[in-house]
């Protein structure tokens, strides 16, 4: 089998011999049976089958702060003891739904604020070894300078408290590890990579 020498995912063709829902609650867990086609190695794995999802960097360019927001995770409470995370705007793609709309709907229903310029970044795996679940990633301007304490949609029991840092706040807690959420460190490795060409300005 010839291995590709590019930095590039690229397809390898499979077959999937079976594949079975497990379980079916907030998330879908599959157990699929699959073979390569070229090299015939097979696998059995069990996959939580995720929906296609955004996440929102926010940035005030007049107020030069971006805005983060903190909210409970379960997940990270178990895995890492800090279960209270700070995060960018995040959610999950309603069936039908393109996503520049969704990032819309979450920074609105998470922060309480309206985006007066909204652009698209690039699209990452969370967790490829364990979900299908491809992020979106945006970058949006607002006007902070009303921005509410807290928000969160009551219907999806979420509970979010929106603030304000600045770039180097961000950067340092990035370089200290003091998130743990790689959705939240790399949006903000790409602001700081690319956030002189961002913003209405340039668009």
């Amino acid at each position: 089998m010839k291995i590709p020498t590019d930095v590039k995912d690229v397809h390898l063709p499979i077959t999937i011999n079976n594949q079975k829902e497990v379980y079916r609650g907030f998330r879908r867990l599959d157990l699929i049976e699959y073979e390569e086609d070229e090299s015939g190695l097979r696998a059995k794995r069990e996959l939580v089958q995720g929906q296609h999802a955004v996440a929102v960097v926010v940035y005030d360019p007049k107020l030069e702060r971006l805005v983060m927001i903190r909210q409970f995770r379960l997940g990270a409470q178990l895995g890492t003891g800090h279960g209270f995370t700070c995060e960018i705007v995040a959610g999950m793609i309603d069936e039908g739904e393109p996503p520049i709309e969704t990032a819309r709907r979450e920074l609105t229903e998470e922060t309480g604020l309206v985006a007066s310029h909204l652009e698209p970044l690039c699209q990452f795996l969370t967790t490829p070894g364990l979900t299908s679940e491809v992020v979106h990633l945006f970058y949006a301007e607002v006007d902070a300078s009303n921005l509410a304490t807290s928000a969160g949609a009551e219907n999806e029991s979420e509970q979010t408290f929106p603030f304000l840092l600045t770039y180097e706040e961000a950067m340092e807690a990035v370089d200290q590890n003091d998130v743990y959420n790689g959705i939240v460190m790399l949006g903000l490795m790409w602001f700081a990579r690319h956030r002189d060409k961002l913003g209405s300005k340039n668009s």
